[in-house]
């Protein structure tokens, strides 16, 4: 018996034809059973009049200085208002490195010169210190003994 290559080549595409079917549909039922029972998830849209907004305000700690009441009176003198050098009878004021009497000399504060509050109030010597600075030169600073500064009225 003579076989046709043709008809054994058309019936082996046929075979190779009816087993990747038949594992695609045993895929197909495989895939669907697991997807039968998975959870849903559901979206819930919130209009835009109802989205919670927050107060960033409240995350930023802002210290407030606290003055030392054992100082005494430090009259009225706080840090960022200005002050100016009185009662050197004109021979002006030292103003130092560091606070109290050992400290360095930066610079002579002139007597009724003007100065911005920038730290302190530090007792050292017997003596209440403020760190000061020009409002017109940022390298003009120091500090000076609270004893030869005045608060300039009106801040």
């Amino acid at each position: 018996m003579v076989i046709n290559k043709r008809v054994i080549a058309g019936a082996t595409v046929v075979a190779i034809l009816i087993v990747i079917y038949g594992i695609l549909t045993l895929n197909g039922i495989a895939y669907q059973k697991t997807t039968v029972n998975r959870a849903t998830a559901y979206l819930t849209v919130i209009a835009p009049g109802g989205i919670p907004t927050q107060d960033l305000s409240l995350l930023v700690s802002t210290p407030t200085p606290t003055l030392d009441t054992s100082l005494g009176d430090l009259k009225g003198i706080k840090l960022k208002l200005y002050v100016q050098i009185s009662g050197t009878s004109g021979l002006g004021l030292r103003i130092r490195k560091t606070p109290g009497l050992q400290g360095d000399m930066n610079f002579l504060g002139a007597e009724s010169e003007a100065f911005q509050v920038i730290d302190g109030p530090i007792l050292q010597d017997g003596l209440i210190w403020w760190k000061l600075v020009t409002p017109y030169d940022q390298n003009r600073q120091g500090w000076a003994a609270a004893d030869y500064l005045s608060l300039i009225e009106g801040q």
